[in-house]
């Protein structure tokens, strides 16, 4: 019993890698919409591109023409990181983050924000990205 354990938990990948995995598209980098409550969400949106050295491009995000324009308030190059720890807890845009990853799937990545107490999502981008150049 003991040797299945053994080879059970070294055969596994971590908790980080998994979403890690979900979040990059073929091992290199992920676009994702971010979904949290608020007014007129139906019009705009911001879209984060993350990828595999853990660096953070955002983005906001017009629905009703479907553009992303790049977007920073920090900056003409912001030095932005994301990252996921082996306790799932999500660190997006350098911020000492408290979001924790509740589940996911290859589409979608909810998540709890512990400091403002609120369920947010990342919602992987489908199609073109109509990125404006």
């Amino acid at each position: 019993m003991s040797i299945f354990l053994l080879l059970a938990s070294c055969s596994g990948k971590s908790p980080s890698e998994k979403i890690r995995n979900v979040i990059l598209y073929n091992d290199s980098i992920g676009y994702w919409n971010y979904e949290w409550p608020r007014d007129r969400s139906e019009f705009y949106g911001m879209t984060f591109k993350l990828d595999s050295k853990g660096k953070v491009s955002q983005y906001s995000f017009d629905k009703v023409e479907n553009i992303r324009r790049l977007f920073s308030d920090y900056g003409t190059e912001p030095r932005l990181e994301w990252g996921i720890a082996n306790d799932s807890t999500f660190t997006l845009m350098n911020y000492n983050s408290k979001i924790k990853v509740t589940k996911y799937n290859s589409d979608t990545i909810w998540l709890f924000n512990r400091d403002l107490k609120r369920n947010d999502m990342l919602v992987k981008v489908k199609g073109k990205l109509n990125l404006e150049k």
